[in-house]
């Protein structure tokens, strides 16, 4: 806990128990959320907490660089701690996203292609993940 409230203070973001626990919630869980799954997963620990403030927190996170958030899946967008770049998988029979971790390609290592300047990326796969492939072999 320490450990996240120092990660606001360098940043000179305000830190507000409902900031601490969205950011802590993502740091635990580890996974590409929903605003809803973090609304579920810390209501109970804040009486009048609402969605909106979630969102609230959400685009604050997202302009200051904490977050990412990933539109994979054009029908909601999820959330995850910001992190070295890197590409997602969605699974299109049970909608898990993953990260994918291989080399970036020669113009992201550039930083430029075709003379244009990159300065953020995000790769999206879409298939059928392995555990619905042995499912579906069956």
């Amino acid at each position: 806990m320490q450990e996240s409230v120092s990660f606001f203070k360098e940043r000179k973001i305000k830190l507000t128990p409902q900031r601490l626990a969205v950011y802590n919630f993502l740091k635990k869980k580890n996974e590409h959320l929903t605003a809803e799954e973090i609304f579920q997963g810390i209501r109970n620990k804040f009486l009048g907490l609402s969605l909106a403030t979630v969102y609230s927190i959400l685009e604050l996170f997202k302009r200051e660089g904490l977050v990412e958030e990933i539109r994979i899946n054009f029908d909601k967008s999820c959330f995850e701690l910001a992190k070295l770049p890197h590409h997602h998988f969605f699974c299109k029979k049970c909608k898990k996203i993953f990260d994918l971790d291989f080399s970036p390609c020669e113009y992201i290592k550039k930083g430029e292609i075709e003379g244009n300047t990159i300065e953020k990326f995000q790769g999206y796969f879409y298939g059928v993940c392995k555990e619905c492939r042995k499912i579906e072999r069956r």
